[in-house]
């Protein structure tokens, strides 16, 4: 297999020049679609990862306590509540007039699985033609058959097991091999996390070794979500959006668990993810 080793150089190409007459908005749109209940927390870390990776705007649509609790995270938050105490096929129709006037969705963190969940997920791959990033509990529900070129899905190995019906190998040849198989297989971009994250679309591969042991902690996976979200953004292609939000993630993560260790938070993660970009960037 041909496959690229990520590095710093990524950020160099993932980041354009910035126009002086630049204004809100220019730099990307964020809908984030999430949260229950009980996951209160994860479109919120998802909508602040993407804003600190450059996107100019978030905002979640959430069951009505979640979107209350994200509000309270930041300012920054612009949120929209759902009456239902989960996100079902009842809130289709506001997801699809809010992200009309947005560049890209985040679908599934903080989610939920049941029967509504299921069909709100296929719907909305269905209905709506945006770029999407799928992750988390709409990745286990999500049809396959869905899925396509404007979609980069983010499993961990058991989501990647539940979607595709096969266990990603602990072998790095091989589970790179399986990456590139199945992104090439549905025509779309798989970002399989892991001690290395492969990244693939059927045609590009690339590995990402800068990860650390201590970022198995709830919410980097969100973290992740929200940067790949903000990459989109700044008009890269799908496959490169991915890469270099796995490189931002996984040395921002590594860098602060070098001093964290098990105290390590994805909070410190998302406050340190403009000290990676203003590294590399230049």
């Amino acid at each position: 297999m041909i496959y690229t080793t990520l590095n710093e150089k990524i950020l160099r190409t993932a980041y354009k020049k910035r126009n002086n007459w630049s204004h809100k908005g220019n730099f990307g749109k964020v809908l984030i679609v999430g949260g229950s209940d009980e996951y209160t927390g994860s479109p919120a870390i998802v909508a602040l990862s993407a804003l600190r990776a450059g996107a100019d705007l978030t905002k979640i649509i959430a069951p009505e306590r979640a979107a209350d609790i994200c509000a309270g995270f930041s300012p920054e938050m612009i949120t929209k509540a759902v009456e239902d105490t989960e996100l079902n096929s009842n809130a289709f129709h506001i997801i699809k007039t809010e992200s009309e006037k947005y560049d890209v969705m985040t679908l599934g963190n903080g989610m939920k699985t049941g029967y509504e969940q299921t069909v709100l997920v296929n719907k909305i791959l269905k209905e709506i033609n945006m770029k999407i990033v799928l992750d988390a509990d709409a990745i286990k529900v999500a049809d396959v058959n869905q899925l396509g070129k404007n979609i980069v899905i983010t499993p961990n190995s058991n989501e990647f097991k539940i979607l595709f019906k096969e266990e990603p190998s602990k072998d790095v040849e091989k589970r790179i091999k399986q990456v590139y198989e199945k992104a090439k297989q549905f025509n779309t971009t798989i970002l399989l996390k892991g001690h290395v994250d492969i990244i693939s679309n059927g045609e590009k591969t690339f590995i990402n070794k800068n990860n650390s042991v201590y970022m198995t902690k709830g919410g980097t996976g969100d973290s992740l979500t929200g940067i790949t979200a903000a990459m989109l953004c700044q008009n890269n292609d799908l496959v490169e959006a991915a890469a270099a939000a796995a490189f931002i993630n996984g040395y921002t993560g590594r860098t602060v668990a070098k001093k964290e260790r098990e105290a390590f938070s994805v909070m410190h993660l998302i406050d340190n993810i403009g000290n990676t970009i203003n590294k590399w960037r230049y």
